[in-house]
């Protein structure tokens, strides 16, 4: 089995283009390395913050980045160590991801009445995990952070998909209905967080360090990831 936990930057309506961008990003766990990948951010996150930590204590880059919550008085090398634990982990266990990126700008003005960015970016993503599970003769689970206003569209969503197709693809590697937890509980989806932070960021232009590098060879399909493990729309 292939799990997918899946996490979004960009979520800010679709209208706003000061964020211009919808992401939502894909961290494909096989779940034969998930004991050892969650094992080894574990022991890096006590490296540098040792326990006991409070029960909602999570790696989010939003507050890392703007030193908010937990990490408001961590310092820089601190914080940026989480960060590279997260990437680290990744390329130990040679793990894969996947991005749908939609600008939401050109999405509002292609269509009449276009579906919104949340729905269109999860059918995409679903798709491209669907097709990673098959190449791999695996079968694929979702995994997402808890959004109590989404989670039935969503999954309303995901089952007329695997009964019906999507238009493009049939969905016939991927069972049951997305799972939904608290990210706080969940060290993948903290992983997927970090990353999508920084594929946002890159899509905007605006400077990543060497974290673009490093998501990019991570990417399903690489080098040859476009339309695999990127995705940009329209």
């Amino acid at each position: 089995m292939h799990l997918l936990y899946v996490d979004e930057s960009g979520k800010s309506g679709p209208r706003d283009y000061t964020q211009p961008w919808y992401v939502l990003g894909g961290l494909i766990l096989p779940e034969e390395k998930w004991k050892a990948a969650e094992r080894d951010l574990n022991e890096a996150i006590d490296a540098v913050v040792p326990p006991p930590r409070s029960d909602d204590w999570e790696l989010h880059m939003t507050l890392i980045a703007h030193r908010k919550k937990h990490f408001s008085s961590m310092p820089e090398a601190d914080r940026f160590s989480l960060v590279d634990a997260v990437f680290d982990v990744m390329e130990w266990h040679d793990l894969k991801l996947i991005f749908v990126a939609i600008d939401k700008e050109k999405h509002q003005k292609k269509y009449a009445r276009p579906d919104p960015v949340e729905r269109f970016a999860y059918m995409l993503m679903l798709e491209r995990f669907n097709y990673c599970a098959g190449r791999q003769n695996a079968i694929g689970l979702v995994v997402a952070d808890e959004q109590k206003e989404v989670e039935l569209s969503t999954r309303k969503a995901h089952s007329r998909y695997r009964r019906d197709g999507t238009g493009m693809s049939r969905i016939d590697h991927v069972i049951e209905t997305p799972f939904f937890t608290p990210s706080h509980w969940s060290r993948p989806l903290q992983m997927i967080d970090v990353a999508t932070y920084y594929v946002a960021r890159h899509l905007r232009g605006a400077t990543t360090a060497s974290y673009w590098e490093r998501i990019e060879r991570r990417l399903d399909g690489y080098p040859d990831y476009e339309g695999k493990g990127l995705k940009t729309f329209p």
